[in-house]
């Protein structure tokens, strides 16, 4: 996919992480929930969880925020800025390795 400017691309990979990190708990919960005692030896389950971890980073690992600031519905404002992150991250992947493959076809 190629796209003619990095703008467009860091837009498209924030909503779709945004998307991604909205569905991916109740899909983790629900498998797991389904699964009940086995489910920590489930390879399905584990890959879901790893999933999570990685889509929730850094969110997750830093705890940069009291939870009772953003009760209830509002907990989609840190996961927003999170895929922002991480969509301006991708698309300066994304623009780094362009310039890279560029340089060393010329």
């Amino acid at each position: 996919m190629k796209f003619t400017h990095p703008f467009v691309a860091a837009v498209l990979f924030a909503i779709g992480h945004f998307i991604a990190s909205l569905l991916i708990i109740p899909l983790t919960l629900k498998v797991g929930g389904a699964l009940a005692d086995k489910a920590v030896d489930s390879l399905g389950y584990g890959l879901l969880t790893l999933a999570t971890k990685i889509l929730y980073f850094p969110i997750l690992v830093m705890a940069l925020y009291p939870r009772h600031w953003f009760p209830g519905q509002l907990i989609t404002i840190p996961i927003a800025i999170n895929s922002v992150l991480w969509g301006l991250a991708l698309a300066l992947l994304l623009l780094v390795g362009r310039r890279f493959l560029w340089r060393s076809r010329h």
